[in-house]
């Protein structure tokens, strides 16, 4: 990976541009792609830990949490992940970017065609100075940075916090900083302060996994150039195919007319049969249907008190609701009555509206 790294910086010929308070400024160096660095004067970082999200939600869940942290109206932002903890700074996406810095004057110097040879390529991404220094060990590290100074607190292989300072920061400031971390002994660092690390930038950042977005933006032009290609050889395999394809559509249209017209009086006799055969279906079902004559009759029979008499009768597709009065109505002998019959099922039975009235309801049999 490295010797591929180093491969692509030669051939690229890419620069990187820090941005700090002063303005932005390019970078000696070639790069496998261009970047904008943001100073670290400029962001702000925060380490989250996302363990307890599930791995697929963990992007979503940091989008929903940058509007809490950032105090910006748009903010950019750039994260690294570590198992289920996330690296994140954040700046102010209006003060950031190509966009945001003015244009350097004309140098006079142009090409062959009237262009400027120093124009620039927009870059690749937009990254924060951290990014391009080395990964330290455990411990409390002091980092130079292009403006100002960095103090980190690394754990596992994770910044577990970092906060910029204009100075060196001096003993107190120092405590301050290792009271925030709970998991730090209490004045570990205050006789021992940190080793300054004044490393330079590196041309790339750290290697960490992309999005499938970023992933895509970086392949663009490769992705696109594989596409044109793989349709130049269809359109070719197409074209060469072009006449077989049509003769044998030609005789396969000529082959279904000659079974059309042998199949045709086949065809018309079975749809024939098919439509008798569901007007049977539907007059069995019409025959099999009972009468409400003779329910009626069944549940006049039924009825435990023959002083019962109807008020509602209400049929359809085999659910029957009737209403009965009673002078002593009892709805449990009323079902267990009528759940006697063979023919009836889901009996219930309940007062209904009016003195001495009984509702019920029940299924007929199929």
């Amino acid at each position: 990976m490295n010797l591929l790294s180093r491969l692509r910086r030669a051939f690229s010929g890419r620069s990187n541009v820090i941005q700090t308070r002063e303005g932005a400024a390019g970078l000696p160096g070639a790069a496998a792609r261009s970047h904008w660095i943001v100073g670290r004067a400029l962001c702000m970082y925060r380490r989250e830990d996302f363990s307890a999200v599930p791995r697929s939600k963990r992007r979503a869940a940091l989008e929903l949490k940058l509007p809490v942290w950032s105090p910006f109206e748009r903010t950019g932002h750039h994260c690294v992940w570590s198992g289920g903890s996330a690296m994140v700074w954040f700046w102010d996406e209006d003060e950031i970017g190509p966009g945001t810095v003015p244009a350097p004057p004309p140098s006079g110097r142009r090409g062959r065609q009237g262009r400027s040879r120093g124009r620039a390529r927009a870059p690749d991404r937009i990254l924060p100075e951290t990014v391009f220094y080395p990964r330290k060990r455990d411990g409390v590290h002091l980092q130079a940075c292009r403006e100002g100074f960095e103090l980190q607190l690394w754990q596992g292989d994770v910044l577990a916090d970092a906060f910029w300072f204009i100075e060196p920061p001096d003993e107190h400031e120092l405590g301050w900083f290792l009271d925030r971390q709970e998991s730090a002994a209490p004045g570990a660092a205050s006789t021992s302060p940190p080793l300054l690390s004044d490393s330079g930038i590196a041309p790339d950042p750290w290697r960490v996994s992309r999005t499938p977005g970023e992933w895509l933006e970086a392949n663009e032009r490769t992705l696109v150039a594989a596409a044109l290609l793989a349709l130049a050889l269809t359109v070719v395999w197409q074209e060469a195919r072009f006449w077989k394809v049509r003769h044998v559509e030609e005789e396969a249209t000529a082959a279904f007319d000659r079974m059309q017209d042998e199949l045709g009086p086949l065809l018309a006799a079975r749809n024939e049969l098919v439509r008798q055969r569901r007007t049977n279906l539907a007059l069995k079902a019409l025959l099999h249907e009972p009468s409400q004559a003779h329910l009626m009759a069944l549940v006049d029979r039924a009825l435990p008190s023959a002083e019962a008499e109807f008020r509602e009768w209400r049929y359809q597709q085999r659910e029957l609701r009737l209403v009965v009065t009673d002078p002593a109505p009892d709805p449990i002998a009323y079902v267990r009555a009528l759940e006697s019959e063979p023919l009836f099922e889901q009996v219930k039975a309940e007062p209904a509206r009016g003195e001495d009235r009984l509702e019920i309801t029940l299924r007929i049999r199929g």
